[in-house]
């Protein structure tokens, strides 16, 4: 377990969304920043290291295993997330109540970069949907949907590869085989990060523009959800420059 174990589950309620298999998204938990009410959202030590989970956050990582375990999940779970302390520490929490191997880490599921207003309030979080759902340009240097889109739906189709038994245990799409074999291999993936980037993850799930993410209902802290199987609404095909994701925000998994 981690430094700080948990009790044992309690029986788990099962969710009502059928046997686990396919992609699945998970925010991380509470946090100290949720707690501060601030914006944490530029790579750096802050996001990196210093930015992490509450007491609360933990346990409630922990209850979202809990959770997990009653809905099948299992060692063979796999486990993908942001590099960013608290969705990090989420996972590893989420991972060793369910015996499953360490994460993996993902830079493409980071958190929307929010320019200017990282480290402000996080009251400018409704300027910037705004925006969105207006399709207005962003100002002050925070990242378009587009440019998050396209980074996540790489994330999502190396995802749905390893959850078809057909990705490299590092998340990358190295599909080696398909067919029977793949579909015995099955397993389910679970993609931790955070609000936006999985709002708008779902958002895609359910086959809407992504800059209709708020639409979508709120994922709240620790929430597990299943991703719906829509891919196609992002702006495929454009760099990140074109579709506004800043340096650090579009890079490869990484073992």
């Amino acid at each position: 377990m981690t430094s700080t174990d948990p009790a044992p589950c309690a029986a788990p309620a099962v969710i009502a969304q059928g046997p686990a298999g396919g992609v699945w998204v998970l925010r991380h938990g509470e946090s100290v920043a949720n707690v501060a009410g601030l914006i944490v959202s530029v790579p750096g030590p802050r996001a990196l290291e210093e930015v992490g989970l509450t007491s609360l956050g933990r346990e409630q990582a922990r209850a979202a295993g809990c959770r997990a375990l009653g809905h099948g999940f299992g060692p063979d779970t796999r486990v993908v997330t942001s590099d960013f302390a608290r969705a990090r520490q989420t996972a590893e929490e989420f991972a060793a109540v369910l015996g499953a191997a360490a994460p993996t880490i993902d830079e493409r599921l980071r958190e929307r970069s929010f320019g200017a207003h990282d480290e402000g309030l996080a009251t400018a979080y409704e300027t910037v949907w705004a925006r969105d759902r207006d399709r207005t340009p962003q100002t002050d240097e925070v990242e378009e949907v587009g440019g998050v889109a396209a980074r996540v739906l790489a994330a999502l189709r190396d995802a749905d590869a390893l959850a078809a038994g057909r990705g490299s245990a590092d998340g990358l799409a190295a599909v080696a085989s398909a067919g029977a074999e793949g579909a015995a291999d099955a397993r389910p993936v679970v993609l931790v990060a955070h609000g936006d980037v999985l709002q708008i993850a779902l958002a895609l799930g359910e086959g809407r523009d992504p800059h209709e993410h708020r639409e979508v209902p709120h994922l709240g802290n620790a929430e597990l959800r299943r991703l719906g199987s829509g891919r196609g609404a992002a702006p495929v095909g454009r760099t990140a420059a074109q579709s506004g994701a800043p340096a650090g925000h579009g890079t490869t998994p990484q073992p």
